[in-house]
């Protein structure tokens, strides 16, 4: 099949372009040409930046797709250029999309469905309005691929993803986690790593897309993607240092604690004020989705790191020496109800 990845290069996009190409997919990508990849001769370029119309005509001049893979809107009006764009020439428009989309909406609680999309959404914050503003965007990416196949029937399917892990992950989300693990610790856990997340292995994803290229029955459809077990901050990091062979010295404290001595929770990525939990049970069904298994995937990402790791702490390091000062501060205070709590989910 000849497809079109918008994106292509960087973590998300870069697994469904290998996995195309593995099956033997005519691929073209579109993107600016700023992230190296390894793909050479495999596939044929546009470089440019997709809000470019010019970009988006030299795609189209490049004929037919039999799908579009849309790894990089994050604006409807980006949406709508593309949509308008590959309208009359490609056979299915796969957005890639979020599991933020629920997390503005007023009153719901996970695990989240497909059709808890719909509703009133939660008032714009004052502060940290970036992680509203991404997830109301995202909404908006959806919604104008709703409305196209409502009115003229253009075949989209929108994948809402929840945190994605593996490796080439350009933000280093893990190796925070894992490189404090890794150098002995210590490692401090806001609120005792609680909170919970049904993590999605990268290369879920792009075997999801790749054999549900021609499906017509996603057509018009939204599905969440994501692991079937929910574990928490504080299992995953019990699952790291059991890969890695490392003892995990945590110290649970207080997020109200770490923002009082302006240190925050920034240092811990996965730290999140929200479970983020999703119903599957759709694409289990429609696109024939499974998922990879915590301790599978845990595995194979602790390979890669060992592989890379240069023996020093640098991803999310900015705060590190003020980690190390709290900890030994914190280290002879025992908070009962967050120990408790957190050995309980062991």
């Amino acid at each position: 099949m000849k497809i079109l990845v918008l994106g292509g290069t960087r973590f998300v996009g870069r697994a469904i372009v290998r996995r195309l190409l593995r099956e033997g997919h005519n691929v073209t990508i579109l993107n600016r040409g700023i992230s190296p990849d390894s793909f050479a001769t495999r596939v044929r370029r546009v470089v440019g930046d997709r809000r470019d119309p010019d970009t988006l005509r030299r795609a189209v001049a490049k004929g037919d797709y039999d799908a579009v893979v849309d790894v990089t809107a994050y604006r409807g009006e980006e949406t709508s250029a593309a949509l308008e764009a590959f309208r009359t020439i490609t056979g299915h428009f796969i957005h890639i999309s979020t599991a933020a989309v629920y997390l503005i909406r007023e009153g719901l609680f996970p695990p989240f469905r497909e059709e808890d999309f719909a509703g009133r959404l939660s008032p714009r914050p004052s502060a940290d309005r970036s992680s509203w503003l991404y997830a109301y965007h995202k909404r908006r990416c959806e919604e104008v691929l709703q409305r196209a196949w409502e009115e003229d029937r253009f075949p989209s399917t929108s994948l809402r993803l929840p945190m994605v892990i593996g490796p080439g992950d350009y933000t280093r989300r893990a190796d925070a986690y894992l490189e404090r693990l890794a150098s002995g610790g210590p490692l401090l856990l806001p609120d005792g790593g609680l909170n919970s997340w049904g993590f999605l292995w990268v290369e879920d994803v792009a075997e999801t897309v790749v054999t549900n290229l021609a499906n017509s029955n996603a057509f018009g459809q939204a599905y969440n993607l994501g692991q079937r077990e929910a574990i928490s901050l504080r299992q995953f990091l019990d699952l790291a240092s059991h890969a890695l062979g490392a003892a995990a010295r945590l110290i649970s404290i207080p997020t109200e604690w770490l923002d009082a001595v302006g240190l925050g929770t920034g240092f811990s990525p996965f730290s999140h004020h929200h479970d983020i939990l999703l119903d599957c049970r759709a694409a289990e069904e429609d696109l024939l989705f499974r998922s990879t298994p915590p301790v599978t995937w845990m595995a194979q990402l602790v390979d890669d790191f060992r592989r890379r790791w240069t023996g020093t702490v640098e991803a999310f390091a900015s705060t590190r020496a003020f980690e190390l000062t709290l900890a030994r501060e914190m280290a002879p205070i025992r908070l009962p109800s967050l120990t408790a709590a957190a050995d309980a989910t062991r």
